[in-house]
């Protein structure tokens, strides 16, 4: 069974979500289950934060939705923007692996020009599959005859939402522990920092909860959440989508409380610009585009822009 929110709060409480105090208490001790191996918030290091003022430095950040394998296209888009490894800091939304042609060549870039990724739920079936792997002793090389390869259950299901079925742990393998291990250290949500009229800025891969402190937010959802249900959320496409109760409850906010949340995951609705909510996967893997937010410092104020590059269809030429 997955575990969701859904499960956690009964719906009189969900209702008073976005405006009281004690469903956001409810909403973290209750629904937030307990990982060991999983980096719920980290804080992006200061110095790769675009400077404003006549003197600052050039440095920028570019934000990237969903890559899912596709590292032509990344390379293509971080050509696209005149990426500056020494200056620009890249950041990855999540689901940089799974379904496209060479998901080891994109984690091989991100980490050769020290990218922070952010990790999404194609990550986080993967890290449990590897995991899964590693207690049940199977090997990390080619699979064995007796290997089967229909698994449909593992040792973590109940825990894990993940199925660790023969695709996963092919990927598993061809991504080697290097990699994986890379991608542990993946936060489940970045705290860019504060960046002028944007706010606080924060990079997830699904979603948030409004009025819930990042770090009382349900793992799970901020990796699959798409809207909210009855004050719910909820991994479902229909329903109100989360982003607009997050802009509403922002603008209820004094200014200097506010954020600004740039997530992946929804390639259904395409790009989606709002005043606190940027969502930037654009359907790279199966021939849309490939989206960036590229931040960068100004004379008074950070400014942003979007920047995308058409993408080639992914799904006939996976890897495994």
């Amino acid at each position: 069974m997955l575990f969701g929110p859904s499960k956690t709060i009964e719906s009189s409480t969900a209702d008073t979500l976005e405006s009281t105090a004690k469903a956001e208490d409810v909403y973290g001790l209750n629904a937030r289950p307990a990982f060991t191996e999983m980096i719920q918030l980290m804080d992006l290091p200061a110095n790769f934060l675009p400077e404003t003022g006549k003197h600052r430095h050039s440095g920028r950040l570019v934000i990237v939705g969903d890559v899912h394998g596709m590292k032509a296209e990344l390379k293509a888009l971080l050509a696209k923007v005149d990426f500056d490894e020494k200056h620009d800091h890249l950041i990855l939304a999540g689901d940089m692996i799974s379904k496209g042609p060479d998901s080891p060549g994109v984690v091989d870039l991100a980490m050769k020009l020290g990218a922070t990724g952010v990790r999404g739920n194609h990550e986080d079936r993967i890290i449990l599959t590897y995991d899964d792997m590693v207690a049940d002793h199977i090997s990390m090389d080619a699979p064995g005859p007796s290997e089967d390869r229909d698994k449909s259950q593992d040792a973590l299901e109940e825990v894990s939402f993940s199925r660790g079925d023969y695709k996963d742990r092919a990927l598993v393998r061809a991504l080697g522990h290097k990699r994986i291990k890379w991608l542990k250290k993946c936060p489940v949500i970045l705290r860019v920092g504060g960046l002028g009229s944007l706010g606080e800025v924060v990079v997830v891969h699904a979603g948030l909860a409004p009025n819930v402190e990042l770090k009382k937010q349900d793992p799970f959802m901020v990796m699959n959440m798409r809207t909210i249900k009855d004050g719910v959320p909820s991994e479902d496409h229909d329903g109100t989508g989360w982003m607009k109760a997050w802009n509403k409850f922002q603008k209820s906010l004094p200014k200097k409380k506010r954020s600004t949340v740039v997530y992946g995951h929804d390639s259904k609705r395409g790009l989606q610009v709002s005043d606190y909510s940027m969502g930037i996967d654009t359907g790279c893997l199966r021939g849309g585009q490939l989206t960036a937010v590229v931040i960068e410092g100004g004379n008074s104020d950070h400014k942003h822009k979007i920047v995308q590059v058409d993408c080639t269809d992914g799904r006939s030429s996976m890897s495994v």
